[in-house]
């Protein structure tokens, strides 16, 4: 089986269009079957006004096909704090941390300072 009850993934919603706002949820698988996953948790959305992502209010329970294609499922840790997650901007980063040790980079693109690569030629 991919996703096993109790694990505590990830879950980004593919931007199919250029004006597509990227939606993020968090939580804990409670069955999956034929590539259908039951997760509850909590969805995160990007805020354009204030900066930053916000991570709303109430516990949800999504059923999320993941063989879709739409849909990117990352594995969290299973000792992630999911009552302390939060998703953050330093800069041009996009961080999910829990405080608690845990920390994956989110942040979408090469950063300007990153060196360029050698170009190629055929």
């Amino acid at each position: 089986m991919i996703l096993d009850t109790g694990m505590k993934v990830l879950i980004s919603h593919r931007r199919l269009f250029e004006g597509d706002q990227p939606r993020l949820f968090v939580g804990t698988v409670e069955s999956y079957e034929d590539g259908l996953a039951r997760v509850t948790g909590y969805t995160w959305i990007r805020d354009y006004h204030h900066g930053g992502f916000h991570c709303k209010d109430d516990v949800r329970t999504k059923i999320i096909a993941v063989a879709s294609g739409s849909v990117i499922v990352y594995q969290l840790e299973s000792s992630l704090d999911l009552s302390a997650f939060e998703i953050t901007t330093e800069g041009s980063q996009v961080l999910a941390k829990d405080g608690h040790g845990f920390l994956m980079d989110l942040t979408e693109g090469v950063p300007h300072s990153a060196p360029a690569l050698p170009s190629v030629r055929r």
